[in-house]
């Protein structure tokens, strides 16, 4: 069972769908369950057959919805829970409190911004610790918040990296066509990102950086794919910064293999990260990256390898590492083909699947048997 709070189009939530279609059907039987939001991923997850199940979650409903939950679990007969994110992991361990036989995965996929203590959980996370089989961060950095902020047990914390399928990346389409269908013209250099629009991704310092990029390079668009509550504020912001004509919006898309083809460089300039799956397609399809230094970000590039790192905030240097990306291409082609390679050799799909698959088969955790982690 994989549980999830969205079933709108994000990371963990791609990350589940994309695990369910690589699950060995000879093996297991996978069902997603999702208190929180309802989306698009819910009729994905149906056309793929898988079954699929809905609450919607409200203040005072804490004892119904785990009931519902322990219905689905008899029902299905779950033997393996998958909680993706805190909140489906709280109604997890409620609904399998004294319930032995159900193995317990929980995936830490991110953190809020800004970060901030919570005492409740800080003080119930350790009991919750002792019925979870398995902890588990994305990035060393998550994991260290899962320590600091969490009081999740450091020793039982494993990190698996995300994972893309690079099979997928780099298709054969036509440059110009797909130009055209965007609105951009032939001659136009192309930077752009694919992001959930909301306050943690920082798409302001994004557009002021484009404004400096456009002083040097004034035949550059931005495009940015993804949806979400700030839309409408962005479009102001490109309209108040005067670059409204150079900066496409395009809504949640699902070609991003065929959009990285486009782009000379991949912007991702968050607060914090994960380890953005994006940001790993970006790479797996050539492209040079400008990202910040947050999170897992520097996990993923080294500063001048495949990209550049730089400072939260810092539209002027964000602006002068594109605009050396546009002026020298040859150097963006190296850190493409260096981006490429990384994410071939170390955030494979394939690898990752193995890691949680081997977690499913085991629900010793190590606190049970006594090790160290």
């Amino acid at each position: 069972m994989h549980f999830i709070y969205s079933l709108g189009i994000g990371g963990a939530e791609k990350l589940a769908y994309d695990m369910i279609a690589g699950l060995p059907p000879d093996r297991y039987r996978p069902i997603v369950v999702c208190v929180g939001e309802n989306g698009p991923l819910g009729d994905m997850f149906r056309e793929r057959g898988c079954p699929v199940y809905f609450h919607p979650n409200s203040p005072g409903q804490t004892f119904r919805i785990v009931s519902w939950v322990k219905e689905i679990i008899e029902r299905e007969q779950v033997s393996v829970i998958h909680a993706h994110q805190y909140n489906p992991l709280h109604y997890s361990v409620l609904s399998i409190a004294g319930n032995s036989r159900v193995n317990l995965v929980y995936t830490e996929h991110g953190r809020m911004y800004p970060e901030r203590f919570n005492w409740k959980r800080y003080l119930t996370n350790p009991f919750f610790a002792l019925r979870v089989n398995h902890l588990v961060s994305i990035s060393h950095s998550t994991k260290d918040a899962m320590i600091r902020y969490d009081n999740f047990p450091a020793r039982r914390i494993k990190v698996i990296h995300n994972g893309i399928h690079f099979d997928v990346l780099n298709p054969d389409i036509d440059l110009r066509e797909k130009r055209r269908s965007l609105g951009i013209g032939e001659n136009s250099r192309i930077i752009g990102t694919a992001s959930r629009l909301e306050e943690i991704k920082n798409i302001p310092m994004m557009l002021r950086g484009m404004k400096k990029v456009l002083e040097r390079c004034p035949d550059t668009v931005l495009v940015i794919a993804g949806h979400g509550s700030q839309a409408g504020q962005l479009k102001e912001l490109a309209q108040e910064l005067g670059i409204a004509d150079q900066v496409r919006f395009l809504g949640l898309r699902l070609d991003l293999p065929e959009l990285f083809r486009l782009m000379e460089v991949f912007l991702l300039v968050s607060f914090t990260e994960g380890i953005s799956i994006t940001l790993l397609e970006a790479l797996g399809s050539g492209v040079p990256v400008v990202v910040t230094r947050t999170g897992g970000n520097p996990e993923v590039v080294v500063d001048g390898g495949c990209g550049y790192l730089i400072e939260v905030g810092d539209e002027v240097a964000m602006g002068e590492r594109v605009m050396g990306l546009l002026e020298h291409p040859e150097q963006g082609q190296q850190m493409g083909k260096r981006g490429r390679e990384l994410v071939r050799n170390y955030f494979s799909f394939g690898a990752m699947l193995d890691g949680y698959m081997s977690l499913y088969d085991n629900p010793c955790s190590e606190r049970r048997k006594g090790g160290k982690g």
